[in-house]
């Protein structure tokens, strides 16, 4: 039997149009009056689809028009959403005021990721990296950066997890309707729908291109679903994260080749590419060949590639690296650049740490991290972890000098923040927490907030979270086959008085999920305190390939069925957006204990933050940076162990005692009002440190300072006479690194009339080179005082001026005043100098005295 399937759109009223227009810009999924108006028409609709205004709009009637226009109390919020949105849309922003001439520069960042976590009811994410991604797009569109994202429409997303009765975890995958989501099909400049096609293996690939509005900036959606592709090649886009190691491969090819096909067919024109994470990395090859085909010459092309990109990474460990062998890369490749310059030995140098090693596969990082002029981490202390990482790709520079910053992720405020305390911050911090979160003055105002209101909002929150908790359970309950006594038990588990812990997040290994369980009969003791009780709420999802994940899970839903724990422990299913919103709305304490430093950054805790909830963490992550001794509890001092069992016993104890000695009593201590001043000094501490600085506007901002900006004029300058700025630079970098082994110091010197502090000191050196002018060199002495002997931890590079020149011999000096007292360590050291070189060690060209 055949069944043809076609799209019948609403055909809306005049009246209504702006709902339509609303329902099709996610800006509604971080406006609370926006929500609630889709909620109005048709709650049980609302409910059923996840809270998609697409499919409440697509579920109304003629009839249903008619009642709606009818009634002047929904006329009147339309109206009033409506004109909040067009406000939204076209008052200027941060970008716009701080960046003129940067938007008369059409300067414009294009952001690729391999997942986008929005809204729950668009499911193009699986965690953190998707939901960092989505809040990164909500944020540059609140700030105003001219700004495109591109990812992957999976037609099945990411799984849907339940718990069969043993506790197993099981995987469904949802279906997504496309005719159901808030996008359209991409348009060309001549107002037709864009198609491109990608070499897959020897096959022409179709590829759909759908765009997504995120308030003022765009999702650009990539689909292989598409009529006249094979089977196989449909399946592309078809899970998240799903198949083998062909199968991401070839998800990869589509985000990054396709991806810049599609943003080109669109006329986009970036000057800034974010390749955010080593998914995405294939763009940089893509553009290369594209500017070769152009006839630019192989080594400018890499060049202005690389002077137009930046890298983040979020990986911890090298094993979280997508690596790919020789001949997957010249199988599933190889066909595309076969007419390209670009021969299969250089391809896959691109990805090597030593390009002639053919023992290494293609890592996705690598290539992003090669091809890239700044590559950052996620946190302070990941930035550090990553230059360790990739060190072996600078063997010259010193660690801390690897060309590996840092941008501390964020999250976006207005979706996390609850209703609640939204009101409360409007009225005792003022409405500029909303629209500038990043200005620290306006947090420091949360002292304003009475103690009484600020405990009793959380209250509030804690409420909504146990009535969701309940709702949820009794639906996993009858999803397994349970009884009518476990369903009646469902609605008597937990309280909404007690004090509530919540632990959230996929459950890796290292992740250490079981921490909390070490010793379940001293944990019954602290739960199950009559005068001070204390429950658990718990949800996360583990890699459907990762055992070791699953069974910390099944252990922990066994632990929820003991006598002991069943009123006081909870897991929630089927963790998502929503689940996420709620736990970090509602619970007191945020239980975070991750194996350190394997946490990249994390973002959960942050968001509870932001609620008045308080951390209690391992120092990983961006609670190292985060945590100041009065905002929360630290789990350990930054220790890492190298036995395991060990630090499990050691940071599990802790773990007890900080619950049982500091932080149980702390929250049960109450004045005659019922209040327990300590606490809620501390949640204002959360508030005023954490919602100040861990946000993502404030994110998207460093973003834009410190890499968007400095990348965005580099490219001008490199595209400027038909690139011949570019040329001229590879023909100095060529020249520089084939004279560079003739580069060597002739004397150094270190004088001071005595050496105390504010004396002066000069710092010179002499230097011979064969063929490179002085202005190419940047000589320094590399100073640091104190610390280890014979090795430099953090030095400060002291640059020299050139003073002269005596037969074919450089002179170079500088006269400083010496800051601190304590043993001096100083070495000198050369580098090449040129106006397009943003990183010191860029080249990894460096001769020591």
């Amino acid at each position: 039997m055949r069944i043809s399937e076609y799209n019948v759109r609403p055909d809306l009223p005049n009246e209504l149009k702006a709902l339509e227009e609303i329902a099709y810009n996610l800006w509604w999924c971080w406006n609370d009056d926006a929500l609630e108006l889709f909620r109005s028409i048709n709650p049980a609709s609302w409910e059923k689809s996840r809270h998609n205004p697409i499919a409440v709009i697509g579920s109304l009637t003629k009839e249903s028009y008619e009642k709606l226009m009818k009634d002047p109390v929904f006329m009147s919020r339309l109206e009033a959403v409506h004109k909040q949105f067009e406000e939204y849309m076209t008052l200027p922003r941060w970008f716009e005021l701080e960046h003129a001439k940067k938007v008369e520069e059409k300067m414009h960042v294009a952001y690729f990721s391999a997942e986008y976590g929005i809204h729950e009811s668009v499911k193009l994410y699986s965690g953190g990296l998707g939901v960092l991604s989505g809040d990164h797009c909500k944020s540059a569109s609140d700030v105003g950066i001219p700004f495109s994202a591109i990812g992957l429409l999976y037609r099945n997303g990411y799984f849907h997890q339940y718990l069969n009765s043993d506790g197993w975890q099981q995987e469904y995958y949802p279906y997504n309707e496309f005719y159901n989501m808030p996008m359209r099909r991409a348009l060309n400049p001549e107002g037709q729908e864009v198609c491109v096609e990608v070499m897959v293996e020897n096959r022409n690939v179709k590829v759909n291109v759908w765009r997504m509005a995120v308030g003022r900036i765009e999702l650009i959606l990539l689909d292989t679903d598409v009529e006249g592709n094979s089977r196989e090649d449909r399946q592309i886009t078809g899970q998240l994260y799903g198949g083998d190691s062909n199968m991401r491969l070839k998800q990869e090819i589509i985000l990054g080749i396709a991806g810049y096909r599609a943003i080109r067919a669109m006329g986009r024109k970036p000057t800034v590419y974010h390749i955010n994470e080593g998914h995405p990395s294939f763009v940089n090859l893509e553009r290369i060949r594209n500017y070769v085909s152009e006839g630019m010459e192989f080594r400018t092309a890499v060049e202005v590639v690389r002077k137009s990109t930046i890298f983040t990474t979020h990986t911890p460990v090298p094993a979280g690296f997508d690596i790919f062998g020789t001949d997957q890369v010249k199988r599933f490749l190889g066909p595309l650049f076969e007419n390209c310059v670009l021969n299969i030995n250089q391809l896959m140098g691109f990805g090597r740490v030593n390009p002639f090693d053919e023992s290494e596969g293609f890592a996705m990082a690598v290539c992003g991290i090669k091809l890239s002029t700044y590559r950052n981490g996620v946190s302070r202390l990941h930035g550090e972890v990553s230059r360790k990482m990739f060190k072996n790709i600078w063997p010259n520079a010193l660690e801390n000098s690897i060309p590996v910053g840092h941008v501390t992720n964020g999250v976006h405020l207005p979706t996390f923040i609850s209703e609640e305390f939204k009101t409360i911050y409007n009225r005792y911090i003022g409405e500029n927490w909303y629209y500038k979160p990043y200005d620290f003055t306006i947090w420091s105002k949360a002292e304003n907030i009475p103690d009484a209101a600020l405990f009793k909002a959380k209250q509030r929150q804690r409420e909504k979270l146990i009535a969701f908790a309940r709702k949820h359970l009794k639906s996993q309950i009858l999803q397994r086959g349970g009884t009518s006594g476990e369903l009646v038990k469902a609605d008597e588990v937990l309280n909404p008085d007690y004090l509530t812990i919540g632990f959230a997040r996929r459950f890796a290994t290292y992740k250490r999920g079981y921490l909390l369980f070490m010793d379940e009969q001293r944990l019954h003791q602290i739960l199950n305190n009559a005068d001070r009780p204390v429950q658990i709420i718990i949800a996360g999802k583990a890699h459907p390939k990762d055992n070791g994940g699953k069974e910390i899970i099944k252990k922990i839903f066994h632990i929820c069925r003991k006598p002991m724990f069943r009123d006081r422990v909870v897991f929630i299913e089927d963790y998502d957006i929503e689940v996420a919103k709620y736990l970090a709305q509602g619970v007191d304490i945020w239980l975070n204990t991750p194996k350190r430093p394997m946490e990249a950054s994390g973002t959960s805790g942050m968001k509870i933050a932001a609620n008045g909830g308080l951390n209690l963490s391992i120092l990983d992550g961006w609670w190292d940076e985060g945590y100041n001794g009065e905002n929360g509890w630290a789990i350990g001092a930054g220790e890492e162990y190298e036995k395991e069992t060990y630090q499990d016993h050691v940071e599990s104890m802790e773990l007890y005692d900080k619950l049982e000695n500091e932080i149980i009593p702390l929250f049960y201590t109450r004045d005659r009002a019922g209040v327990p001043r300590e606490w809620t000094r501390m949640m204002k501490q959360a508030i005023k440190t954490c919602a100040a600085f861990f946000n993502t506007s404030r994110m998207v901002m460093d973003y834009t300072s410190q890499y968007y900006v400095p990348v965005h004029e580099l490219n001008s300058a490199f595209r400027a006479n038909k690139h011949e700025e570019a040329k001229e630079y590879v023909l100095w970098k060529d020249s520089i690194i084939q004279s560079w082994d003739n580069v060597q110091f002739v004397d150094t010197k270190v004088e001071a009339e005595d050496l105390k502090m504010e004396s002066g000191v000069v710092f010179s050196a002499a230097v011979r080179t064969d063929a490179i002018r002085p202005e190419n060199l940047s000589v320094c002495a590399v100073v640091e005082f104190d610390g280890a002997s014979g090795e430099f931890k953090d030095p400060e590079f002291v640059e020299l001026e050139f003073t002269g020149t005596d037969n074919g011999v450089y002179s170079f000096s500088s006269k400083t005043k010496l800051k601190k007292a304590g043993k001096m360590k100083v070495a000198f050291a050369v580098l090449p100098r040129h106006q397009f070189i943003k990183e010191r060690f860029e080249l990894n060209q460096i001769k020591w005295a």
